[in-house]
């Protein structure tokens, strides 16, 4: 027996519409992993590597998608990639029993947020070196610092609508994440 995955690709800017509600879009295709080893997802004939949505939203575009597959946990992304633009969603983690059919909205991101995800994992986070957590500030602190600073200066350059269509989620700068860390965490339940 299998499940089944209702994959939807949304609109950032009018979050609960399909992506081409407002104007003509562009078709997605789904990458569908398996959560635990990253595998491909190979299942009836199928691989959901890198497959096409298969629904038209309004204005003719493919935004949506029914796909069967067995029982499990996924980590599902949508793309798009024109000649002029390329245009990847968020990861959604979902999980499916048999029988049961689960909606699985992908929320495309903006460059405004993936250029200040860029920098805060540049100046926040940690790579695995020899099994330990080590900053990635300490391992190239030159490359680190040149690239905050550029990637600040394209933000400046951005126009100041593009970064109007999220709070979908907030995004915080990395002196607002340093304040967040510093604070204790609530005790646990």
């Amino acid at each position: 027996m299998a499940g089944k995955l209702c994959i939807y690709v949304r609109d950032s800017q009018h979050r609960a519409d399909l992506y081409d509600s407002h104007g003509p879009g562009h078709n997605f295709r789904v990458t569908i992993r398996e959560a635990g080893s990253y595998g491909t997802v190979w299942w009836n004939g199928v691989n959901y590597d890198d497959v096409w949505l298969t629904l038209t939203g309004e204005f003719g575009a493919l935004v949506a998608g029914e796909f069967a597959v067995p029982a499990g946990t996924y980590l599902v992304l949508g793309h798009s990639c024109t000649s002029d633009l390329n245009i990847n969603t968020q990861i959604a983690w979902v999980q499916v029993n048999d029988g049961e059919t689960i909606s699985v909205n992908l929320v495309t991101t903006p460059v405004w947020y993936c250029v200040h995800a860029a920098i805060a994992g540049a100046v926040l986070g940690t790579a695995i070196v020899n099994a330990n957590h080590v900053p990635l500030a300490q391992i190239a602190p030159a490359e680190v610092k040149a690239f905050e600073k550029a990637a600040n200066a394209l933000l400046d350059k951005l126009p100041k609508e593009s970064g109007v269509s999220l709070p979908i989620m907030p995004v915080m700068t990395v002196e607002e994440l340093r304040k967040s860390f510093s604070k204790a965490p609530p005790k646990g339940k």
